[in-house]
């Protein structure tokens, strides 16, 4: 009896410790399925169900013609999901065949601890259709686009470039980053075991927006034009580099700017950060000589001279401790205001200063920008150095006078010409001509109405006296056979870190035409050449790429030709 009762204590424990374990099943599986539900589900949903952005279309750079100058191209990332990879040193060795990368290098990415990996970025579609062909298990491709500039260096330092990540990181690409841009979309996308895109089950929660084209107002065969001549020119002066502009003078309108040496923009991660600086804009030099146009301009406008006035011009002035003296013989002792701009007199022009006074030049250096920057649409401008006039020292007016002492970029002595050239008015220097979206609608730019500076009978004088320095003057190469023009030439020493100036030049010419209706301006600046003078290796340069220009836009040519290219002097 004792027997059948242990042996039934034992089956009713048995059942118990049963009961009991199904009970905790029970428990826990209402825990899982009902209490936890949500939780898990989440998880679920997270490793299934992922949320990825859609990358909107990258809007064109267009020339004012619609030539293409960045477009945006379909191409591909190849990515790898490690820990899906079966075999990481057979993949590697077929990878390298068609990204001809090195084997080891991707070996080393498909072994990596991570669950993602890019092996390439921005290959083309025929690369990756070969790489789909290869049917490696855990390598994907990622839909994306690649920035191709069709013109090559054409205006490089101008447009700029875009990173890996299609956002803009210098030139026009930075400054209308946001404009081409556009806005990224989102959609929900479904994952297999295996982490492969479910296809067909994308839903899409936000449609990107593609981003606006813009259209500049460079003209792709002025620009061709200047940097073929700037090219040249570096290379036939010896110079270490070359700048230059043709701006429209009435409009602000930029038809080109160009640094020599220039770049291939589809390389640009190849080159120095240095040469990718667009120059007219970023750098600003001691001008020399060419600030004398403000110079004549303030004096001129204040009628402290007219173009005949007789300005006496010893060997050599003295003022405070400096004696200044000029850089060349002059023709006579006794010369009109016209001539001492047109033989570019230093102590001429210091005595017009002279008597036009520190507070006058001071503020028209104020009233033509300088300073101060430009405004134009393009990031990182310079608005040089100018000192304010308490900080004037007593050789401070003379040397301003000269153009040293005080440091400007190109495209402020572009500025400053085109009011000469306007009949006195500042023009807001622009790139941007209008903004396209999508749909084919446009949006032109309205630069900001130009402030006057001197009236029109003091701009007429003004570019009488520079179209005196290219008759006979220190101009003379700037001339060209079809056209009348007018400028100014410059000659500056360049300063030394350590103090005073050092034995390097910068070379500048800066001139207008048709003289007698202008319609364009051009600067054209030389660092380092190995002949310093401005007016002989500068002005040709201008010549050249202010006659094409002229012609190019079909500007009917000058009916009196006073301009003569059968005398050469030096400045």
């Amino acid at each position: 009896m004792s027997k059948r009762r242990n042996r039934d204590a034992r089956i009713n424990l048995a059942a118990l410790v049963l009961l009991v374990g199904l009970g905790l099943i029970a428990w826990r599986l209402f825990d899982l399925q009902v209490v936890k539900a949500d939780r898990f589900k989440g998880i679920a949903e997270e490793q299934r169900y992922q949320l990825t952005d859609l990358n909107p279309r990258r809007g064109c750079i267009l020339d004012r013609d619609g030539e293409v100058l960045a477009i945006s191209k379909e191409a591909y990332s190849i990515y790898a999901t490690p820990y899906l990879v079966e075999d990481a040193q057979m993949a590697a060795a077929e990878l390298s065949m068609v990204l001809q990368g090195p084997r080891q290098e991707l070996e080393e990415k498909l072994n990596s601890p991570g669950g993602f990996v890019y092996l390439e970025r921005k290959v083309s579609p025929e690369t990756a259709e070969e790489i789909e062909d290869l049917g490696i298990p855990g390598i994907g491709l990622e839909k994306d686009s690649k920035r191709y500039y069709p013109q090559g260096s054409l205006a490089a330092q101008v447009i700029g470039y875009v990173g890996m990540d299609n956002v803009g990181l210098s030139g026009l690409e930075l400054q209308y980053d946001p404009v081409l841009a556009g806005e990224a979309g989102e959609a929900g996308v479904e994952y297999d075991a295996r982490g492969e895109p479910i296809p067909g089950v994308t839903n899409v929660i936000k449609p990107p927006v593609d981003g606006r084209d813009i259209q500049l107002t460079l003209d792709s065969e002025i620009q061709f034009k200047l940097q073929e001549q700037l090219k040249a020119t570096v290379e036939e002066s010896g110079a270490m580099s070359g700048s230059g502009l043709v701006m429209d003078c009435h409009t602000g309108e930029i038809l080109a700017m160009a640094v020599a040496p220039d770049f291939d923009i589809n390389l640009f991660d190849q080159v120095p950060p240095e040469i990718t600086r667009n120059q007219p804009v970023t750098d600003a030099y001691e001008p020399g000589s060419v600030l004398k146009i403000l110079t004549a301009m303030a004096s001129l406008q204040e009628q402290v001279v007219t173009p005949g006035t007789v300005i006496n011009v010893p060997r050599a002035l003295q003022i405070a401790d400096y004696e200044f003296t000029d850089d060349h013989p002059m023709p006579k002792s006794d010369l009109t205001f016209a001539e001492v701009i047109a033989h570019s007199s230093n102590i001429g022009t210091i005595k017009t200063a002279q008597a036009l006074g520190k507070e006058a030049l001071s503020a028209y250096i104020a009233a033509c920008g300088l300073g101060e920057i430009t405004g134009v649409d393009f990031p990182g401008e310079n608005p040089g150095l100018v000192l304010g006039l308490d900080k004037w020292s007593l050789t401070s007016l003379p040397t301003i006078a000269i153009g040293q002492g005080i440091s400007v970029s190109t495209l402020q002595l572009g500025v400053l010409t085109a009011a000469a050239a306007n009949g006195g008015t500042k023009v807001r220097p622009h790139f941007l001509m209008r903004e396209i979206d999508p749909a084919g609608g446009m949006e032109s730019y309205e630069p900001a109405g130009g402030e006057r500076i001197i009236s029109e009978n003091g701009a007429a004088s003004l570019r009488y006296i520079l179209e005196e320095v290219v008759r006979m003057g220190t101009g003379t190469r700037a001339a060209m056979t079809l056209y009348n023009c007018a400028g100014k030439t410059g000659t500056a020493m360049k300063p030394d870190p350590s103090g005073g100036y050092r034995e390097a030049y910068i070379a500048t010419f800066a001139g207008l035409a048709p003289s007698e209706d202008p319609r364009l301006v051009a600067v054209i600046t030389l660092d380092e050449p190995d002949t310093m003078y401005g007016g002989l290796v500068a002005a040709p340069c201008f010549s050249r790429v202010m006659e094409f220009s002229l012609q190019h836009l079909q500007v009917v040519p000058s009916l009196e030709k006073v301009n003569t290219k059968d005398k050469v002097v030096v400045e």
